[in-house]
Parts: structure tokens; sequence; C-alpha cells
């Protein structure tokens, strides 16, 4: 049991904001079936967030920002810091002889990508399938910890580790389907294309590189099922 605590601690000690200690020994043995529960958080406040919006509080652009800036504050600022190390090495010049893998530009491209297409695709997801685009913070952790747990294996994770996120896996494709139905297909489709297009990263990854490679997932991951479920919603509104 004292793992599981352990665990608990370095998933939102490791993927969120939270100044929290970060246990060495046995503390990541269940880690990536904890942080999930990250996602769950991030949907809860950009709900309420966007609740507002829909009383006419602020419009579309304003809520799209706000969102992102909550999702960078949860996650302890993940996709600025590239942004903020990129600006920062300037005048050393040093970025410029920096191999991709390791590059600073991978930050900046992130937050670039964060910073426009969340915005475009968010403010011109329909009200209705809203909370649709939400739900992709919580499926990008659960991915996270399979493909982590999985194919790499620096990631000291248990079997039960597995079994639960595959238990949450089946949940969210069981309540996304139900509630949702037929507008579920792109989404999932885009997820699972990216899930298979990672997994040969996941392999090579070094220790030193997962945490990197993590981040990247995640990113891609969101901007796909973002993007994905703003389509959906485009052509349903032609249609």
């Amino acid at each position: 049991m004292i793992n599981f605590f352990k665990s608990f601690v370095n998933a939102f000690s490791a993927h969120s904001f939270l100044p929290l200690p970060y246990y060495e020994d046995e503390g990541d043995r269940y880690k990536m079936a904890f942080v999930p529960l990250i996602g769950v958080i991030i949907y809860h406040l950009l709900y309420w967030w966007s609740m507002l919006s829909w009383y006419r509080l602020y419009n579309d652009v304003v809520e799209a920002l706000g969102m992102i800036l909550i999702v960078i504050i949860v996650t302890g600022g993940r996709q600025a810091l590239g942004f903020i190390a990129y600006i920062d090495s300037i005048p050393t010049y040093k970025y410029r002889f920096r191999s991709w893998s390791e590059s600073r530009d991978r930050g900046v491209l992130r937050f670039l990508l964060v910073m426009i297409f969340w915005t475009i695709a968010m403010a011109n997801t329909y009200d209705y399938i809203f909370p649709l685009v939400l739900l992709g913070f919580i499926a990008s952790r659960i991915t996270l910890g399979l493909i982590t747990s999985i194919f790499n294996e620096n990631s000291n994770q248990s079997r039960v580790t597995i079994v639960i996120l595959i238990a949450e896996l089946a949940y969210l494709i069981y309540y996304v389907v139900d509630e949702y139905e037929n507008l579920t297909i792109c989404p999932i489709l885009v997820s699972v294309i990216l899930f298979l297009l990672f997994i040969n990263s996941f392999r090579r990854s070094t220790a030193e590189n997962l945490e990197l490679l993590e981040d990247d997932y995640v990113v891609s991951f969101e901007t796909a099922w973002i993007i994905s479920v703003a389509l959906v919603s485009l052509v349903r509104s032609i249609g």
C-alpha cells in the first residue's frame, strides 16, 4: 500500500505543478496508473471555465486562451518551458549547435502548436460536443501510461499498472462512444494512428530522453484530438 501512495505522489510530482517529493525506490512501480488523474483535474477545471463562457462572460478566443493557460499551469508549464529555455539561450547561440533530439527548438514548436492550433480549434468547436474536446486530456495520459509501460524498458512499471490503465481506457472508450456515438470515430482513429507512430520512439528512448518524449507524445495527442473534434464539429455544421 505504501508503494501505491509513493506512486501517487510521484505521478503528481513529475506531471503537475505541485511541489511534491519524488520517491526514487519503489515509487515508480505504479506511477503511470495515477497520471490520468491529472487529466481528470484538467477536464473539470476546463469544463467550469467553459461554463462561464456559455453565460457570455467572455468570447470564444478568450475562452480558448484561458484553457491553454489552465493546462500550462496544472502541468507545471511543460508546454511553455521549452519556449522560455529557447529565448534564454539566444544570447549564447548554443541552441544552434544542438541536435534536433536535444534542441530547444522542439520546445518552441510545441508551444507554438499549442497556442495556434488549440486556440483555432477550440474557438470553432460547438458547445454541444465541447466536453469531447476535454476528454482528450484524460485519454492522452491513459495512452501515455500504456505506451510507456509496455514499450519502454526504462519505465519500471508493474503489470498491475498496465491492467489498471487498460481498465481505465476501456471505461473511457465505452463512455465516449455511448455519449457521442459516431462523433468519436475521428478522434479515436487519430489517437490510434498517433499511438502506433510513437511506439518505435518509446522502444528506443533512453531513460534520459524519456521525459521529453512523454511531453512530445502528450502534446501531440492532445493537439491531434482537439483538431479532430473541431473538424467533426465543422463537418456537422456544414451538413
